[in-house]
């Protein structure tokens, strides 16, 4: 069999890197080489032969011992393209022969990995297909969706895109409803601002009649999917059901386009409610946790 080697971020050819990525079936902009560049604090990989298979290895050290842990605002990584069983049972003794910790996301074209040592949990991520034209979409609206859209256009929420990052992270910074590190926030600042200046993603801002910013999300765009990256919506927006009216406006933008909306999901049953108004689809990818430290260092982690 080919091959595979372990290379340091700094021996990795960037270009034939994306190549790889962009080109294939199972194709996630995470797992692009200037998208980790901005979220993992470090990134090597593993590449099979010249760059005919790859897989972005984030990790750290601590205490001496290296790890690998999913970075923020990164869902999926894994292999790429959609490898063979003995592919992936190599790239995977490959993993475990350097990390003995181990916490990381597969992309949605792996049902099951060869290597079941691993602990393996299920992922739901939800997508709305946009290839019907607007109305025939937004037929398929439940009921609760639908509702809620009249809420909003009766509030007069008004939804406009092209927010800057700045404008979008105090506010959002204002609203937080759970914990976010500072480092998690920066690194989300210098992905919005990125995207926005390189044409690749952009902001959805709602709001209300007395002009309030009251919801707003960031969209990126990569290949054929539009990922709803991040999001917030004020008490206000809460109240307005803004975030509806702000999804409505994208679905209604990007209808019979032959994107894919990814919604990357949510284990919060009423977020997912949320997305699965507007028509989205469950989409499985798998969580892999592997925990070979000494006891002491397992119970100092």
């Amino acid at each position: 069999m080919t091959e595979i080697t372990f290379t340091k971020n700094k021996d990795i050819n960037t270009q034939k890197w994306d190549n790889c990525i962009e080109q294939a079936a199972n194709r996630k902009i995470y797992a692009l080489s200037w998208y980790l560049d901005i979220v993992a604090e470090n990134w090597d990989a593993l590449i099979f032969g010249d760059y005919e298979f790859v897989m972005p290895i984030p990790n750290n050290k601590k205490f001496g011992i290296p790890y690998i842990i999913q970075p923020p605002y990164c869902q999926q990584l894994g292999i790429f393209p959609k490898a063979t069983e003995e592919i992936q049972e190599e790239f995977m003794k490959q993993v475990t022969k350097r990390f003995k910790y181990i916490h990381y996301f597969f992309n949605a074209a792996y049902d099951l990995l060869p290597n079941s040592a691993f602990t393996l949990l299920n992922r739901t991520n939800l997508v709305l297909p946009l290839i019907q034209d607007y109305i025939s979409i937004a037929n398929e609206f439940t009921k609760h969706t639908k509702r809620n859209l009249k809420v909003a256009k009766t509030a007069k929420v008004e939804v406009v895109k092209g927010l800057r990052a700045d404008e979008y992270m105090k506010i959002k910074k204002e609203n937080l409803k759970t914990k976010a590190s500072d480092k998690a926030l920066q690194k989300l600042y210098l992905l919005i601002n990125n995207t926005i200046t390189s044409g690749r993603g952009t902001i959805y801002g709602a709001y209300s009649d007395v002009n309030n910013l009251c919801s707003a999300a960031f969209i990126l765009f990569d290949g054929n999917r539009v990922y709803y990256l991040n999001a917030f919506s004020t008490d206000e927006g809460r109240e307005n059901r803004a975030m509806y009216a702000i999804v409505d406006s994208i679905i209604k933008e990007f209808a019979g386009s032959g994107r894919i909306l990814d919604f990357e999901g949510s284990m919060v049953e009423g977020v997912a409610r949320f997305y699965k108004g507007f028509g989205a689809l469950q989409e499985k990818y798998f969580y892999i946790k592997w925990n070979k430290l000494p006891i002491i260092k397992s119970f100092m982690k």
